[in-house]
């Protein structure tokens, strides 16, 4: 038998630890699993011995979300009782956190909780919109509706956010491929090239000699470098988290070349269809407003449609406060108040999600079409210059021979 160290979350999220016994780290997780705990880490106690510690995993994905939400669809379709959906689901999810979660809300709709009230206790798998979306759906006595209509948002967001990472993810990698070749010619080629330079005795052209500088500087400092960059990064990551460094962030995101448009696009179609759900659901739009309005991700954008969502609240148009938004395009302002004056706002919110989500589409083609030379020419570029800076002294030697 093995002890190990355990820290656990009760039913109400109070946060316990302990010691247990047990003769492996799974059957430590099981033990725990039978006293009611959520095991958030297992350690293993060996004398002389650094503990092995292991974390498990307490992320749900919205894809893990978006499965769990479709099956429980299918499964309530098919004429299966709640309670018995959700054991269903609790026996085939992969993920322990989430099995175990799962597991919390079977036990508090057996013991006669709704299913709103119960996801509600975990607020870092359930986001607020689809609490609001499952009560409603409770009190309306139409929750499969309301599942599945959350289910499918959940899957287009998921949609969207993936076209951007991978619209993102080439021309970085593009990027540190460049930025690796010409660390690696700097501080590993041109140091070699150096004492031929030497030799030659002649006065280097200033190209050159700017070119032999920095690279036996890299030679020399190269892990103080890598050091003061990881804690620059360091440095701009908890000023990011800063009330101040999260506008700036958020306002420097928009203005982003190529990607700034595209930022501002998904984000709109992302607060556009949620603020569409919630509307056809019959929620009221200035609370479906507060609902919506945090589900983007720039806080700079999420300020102005707080502002919108207290001037409606003070009488004022929808319409007339995205125009008065300076981040806002002027087009989607115009087509909310006509919306509003002709009484087809949910049809006027899903014509511009539509649009966007097309212009996104269009966007990332584009994007990626333009960047891929762009990135070859510049790294190109760089890299030339660099051989030409190294070849100049030979071809001056030629000359004047």
């Amino acid at each position: 038998m093995k002890t190990y160290i355990y820290i656990a979350k009760k039913r109400n999220a109070e946060t316990v630890n302990g010691k247990i016994n047990a003769n492996s780290q799974d059957d430590a997780v099981n033990i725990i699993n039978q006293l009611g705990l959520l095991p958030v880490s297992v350690t293993e106690e060996e004398v002389g011995k650094p503990g092995k510690k292991i974390v498990l995993a307490r992320k749900v994905g919205t894809k893990e979300l978006y499965v769990f939400s479709k099956q429980l669809v299918n499964l309530l379709r098919a004429g299966v009782s709640l309670l018995k959906a959700l054991t269903i689901i609790e026996d085939q999810t992969a993920n322990q956190y989430f099995r175990k979660v799962i597991y919390y809300i079977v036990q508090g709709v057996r013991n006669g909780k709704s299913f709103s009230e119960c996801i509600s206790e975990y607020k870092n798998i359930f986001p607020y919109l689809y609490v609001t979306m499952v009560r409603a759906g409770e009190e309306s006595g139409n929750l499969q509706e309301m599942l599945s209509n959350v289910s499918k948002h959940l899957k287009r967001q998921e949609e969207i956010s993936s076209k951007i990472r991978m619209a993102m993810a080439y021309p970085v990698f593009m990027a540190f491929v460049g930025v690796a070749t010409i660390c690696f010619i700097l501080t590993f080629v041109l140091p070699k090239m150096s004492s031929l330079f030497e030799s030659m005795g002649d006065a280097l052209p200033l190209v050159t000699v700017i070119l032999i500088n920095v690279s036996a500087f890299l030679s020399k400092w190269w892990a103080w470098v890598i050091i003061g960059s990881l804690i620059t990064a360091m440095v701009f990551h908890q000023w990011g988290k800063t009330k101040i460094g999260r506008f700036a962030s958020s306002k420097a995101m928009l203005r982003l070349p190529f990607f700034g448009e595209l930022v501002l696009k998904s984000e709109l179609t992302r607060f556009s269809t949620t603020l569409l759900l919630l509307m056809r659901s019959g929620i009221p739009l200035v609370r479906a407003l507060g609902i919506a309005a945090p589900i983007i991700k720039n806080d700079l954008l999420v300020l102005q449609l707080k502002k919108c969502e207290q001037d409606i609240i003070t009488g004022g148009s929808f319409g007339e406060s995205l125009k008065a938004a300076s981040e806002i395009p002027a087009m989607m302002g115009h087509l909310i108040s006509i919306g509003e004056e002709s009484g087809s706002l949910n049809d006027v919110l899903a014509e511009i999600a539509e649009t966007y989500e097309q212009e996104i589409d269009e966007k990332i083609k584009m994007t990626t079409t333009l960047l891929e030379p762009v990135m070859i020419l510049l790294v190109g570029v760089i890299v030339g210059f660099i051989v030409f800076a190294m070849l100049l002294p030979i071809f001056q030697v030629d000359v004047f021979a």
